[in-house]
């Protein structure tokens, strides 16, 4: 038996401690001196048709092997009833899907590693690579170790395939953990799942990485990651872009970040946010990111138009979502919330009704209504997509906020800096759209214009975003997200 990991060791793959702990296998060694029943490992055989509960008592009816197996994991339940509720939830899935299949060995074949066994092994010691941590799973190192010590091998080796799957999917932190303003749910795969497909694939290592995001901006930190761990002054971080849209050097801007250890707890925590993301954003999609104060448009997976955004405030977040764009509204009325008429406007209604605003009561609660025009907060035109937030992004009249390189100063709503050319590019030219046609629609009353399909929209968080020539730009942690992620993926958080 060895050790694959030390957790002082991240620059190797070796934070994660995989290996079996000595004084198990010395426990096991001394049980199979005294043949205790069930803890040998016998040549496997075909398992019975009738599935046992985790908690069943073993019986001479089970092949030697499945017998060795519930052992193993009545062993290490009770181990586990002394770590977190993650981890006793995690082996209780694991238990439950041996006892599926009637406690037969998933990984051995007549007390030999599958190629699977083999292959799963291999990806897990790279684990550390898309910075996962495994701490808290072990596994026997394949062809150590004495052989009445292969049952719990192969629970361990299961147990943490099934947190490698389930971490890589993103379900080592709940967003909810950060804020309930994100209602992104990343599909989290269950251990069943894992173990099931794992097991049985073909290339049981390439199928175990896919459980991590495949996306081109994840694939960029992950690439970092590793420089990074191997040669850190090669580097290239870029500080926010200012108003004109060219980069400096982070150098300029942000030297906390030129430590090695501050840039590499930066990118993990956004390796993270990328487990978030849904798998396939759609080759044409919108993509709003918060701490950027940026959105794009992409078309076919290609960039078709970057522009500013101003983003809600630190006391009023914008909210993390994913929907899909319908339809769009020239000359909107805008109906205020009813927080910023307790809020803001209780002290001048009637500074408000000068100005053009509809305040009325019905059936006893205040509305404020502001008509279609160029003094309209939502500025000419909102693009309206269905959430819970009752968010859109919009036109602004108050333009020169654009100039701020800071721009979280919404109530929550997204204000798009071009709102006429994201129409067109939305709408599109090949559909006769043009900024002409469009502002020819100018006037006092609503027009509403349906996009040619709906169109995917994520508002995201990455405080780190690899640019085309892969040159890392950072962002301010505007919400404080990015260090409330750091802190739960520390032990313990």
């Amino acid at each position: 038996m060895s050790r694959l990991g030390s957790a002082g060791s991240r620059a190797k793959a070796t934070a994660i401690a995989l290996a079996a702990l000595l004084a198990l296998a010395g426990s096991a060694r001394a049980q199979d001196s005294t043949k205790e029943p069930g803890r040998e490992l016998a040549p496997s055989q075909p398992a019975p048709s009738s599935a046992g509960g985790s908690g069943e008592k073993l019986g001479p009816e089970k092949p030697a092997a499945n017998r060795a197996i519930r052992a193993a994991l009545l062993r290490t339940a009770a181990e586990a009833g002394r770590g977190s509720p993650e981890l006793r939830a995690q082996m209780l899935a694991v238990s439950g899907f041996y006892a599926s299949r009637g406690d037969a060995p998933i990984w051995l074949d007549n007390g030999k590693w599958t190629p699977a066994a083999r292959a799963a092994f291999q990806r897990l010691q790279h684990a550390p690579e898309d910075g996962l941590d495994l701490r808290a799973y072990r596994v026997y190192a394949l062809d150590q170790g004495p052989e009445g010590s292969l049952a719990l091998g192969d629970v361990a080796l299961s147990e943490a395939v099934a947190a490698y799957a389930s971490q890589a999917s993103g379900g080592r932190v709940d967003p909810a953990r950060l804020s309930d303003l994100i209602s992104s749910k990343p599909e989290v795969v269950r251990p069943a799942h894992a173990l099931q497909e794992v097991a049985q694939a073909a290339d049981a290592d390439n199928k175990l990485q896919s459980y991590n995001p495949q996306s081109s901006g994840y694939v960029a930190l992950r690439e970092k990651l590793a420089q990074l761990r191997t040669e850190p002054s090669t580097i290239a971080l870029l500080a926010p872009a200012p108003h004109n849209g060219r980069h400096r050097q982070a150098s300029d801007a942000s030297p906390a970040l030129q430590r090695g250890a501050a840039l590499e707890t930066e990118i993990l925590a956004n390796m993270e946010f990328w487990r978030w993301q849904p798998r396939d954003p759609g080759a044409d999609r919108i993509v709003v990111n918060i701490p950027e104060f940026t959105s794009r448009l992409y078309r076919d997976n290609t960039l078709a138009l970057s522009t500013r955004v101003i983003v809600g405030q630190p006391t009023k977040e914008t909210p993390l979502f994913s929907s899909k764009m319908e339809y769009l509204i020239v000359n909107p009325s805008w109906n205020v919330p009813e927080s910023i008429i307790k809020n803001e406007m209780m002290n001048k209604l009637g500074a408000l009704s000068r100005m053009g605003y509809s305040v009325h009561y019905v059936n006893g609660k205040l509305h404020v209504r502001q008509e279609p025009g160029e003094r309209n907060a939502l500025g000419r035109i909102k693009f309206i997509f269905p959430n819970n937030y009752s968010v859109y992004l919009h036109d602004t009249p108050t333009r020169h906020l654009f100039a701020s390189s800071r721009r979280a100063l919404s109530h929550g709503c997204v204000r798009v800096d071009q709102p006429f050319q994201l129409a067109v590019a939305l709408l599109g030219e090949d559909h006769g759209w043009s900024e002409e046609k469009l502002k020819k629609m100018l006037g006092k009353s609503e027009r509403r214009v349906n996009l040619p399909a709906p169109m995917p929209i994520h508002i995201v968080y990455f405080t780190l975003w690899a640019d085309e020539e892969g040159r890392l730009a950072h962002f301010g942690d505007v919400y404080g997200y990015a260090a409330k992620m750091k802190e739960l993926m520390t032990p313990g958080g």
